[in-house]
């Protein structure tokens, strides 16, 4: 699976691809060179598009992770009978939790 990164980087690669080559459509018949400049542009539109939702999806994931760490603390200290039991699920949960928000964190840090 790629990453952001390694998405955004690929992106660029093609956008600065298709400027050095949008002379290949002269020879083409007018049509056939205006569906592919038109492929272009809606391609490099739909990549701008990904990654912000790339991104949004990232910082949710992040704000969820919050939110269902402190749920299961309160539940922890709400149901449980001791200490004991109230560590075992903050652990169950947390450590879930924890990679998801290592995950998002880092494909942030890396931009």
């Amino acid at each position: 699976m790629n990453t952001v990164n390694e998405i955004k980087a690929a992106s660029m690669r093609w956008r600065s691809r298709v400027e050095v080559t949008r002379g290949w459509t002269l020879g083409l018949p007018p049509r056939i060179a205006r569906a592919a400049a038109a492929f272009e542009q809606n391609a490099a539109t739909d990549v701008t598009y990904l990654l912000a939702r790339i991104e949004e999806l990232q910082a949710a994931i992040i704000t969820a992770a919050a939110e269902l760490s402190d749920a299961a603390s309160d539940i922890a200290a709400s149901y449980t009978a001791d200490d004991e039991e109230a560590e075992e699920i903050r652990v169950i949960i947390g450590d879930p939790v924890a990679k998801l928000v290592t995950i998002a964190q880092t494909e942030e840090a890396t931009k």
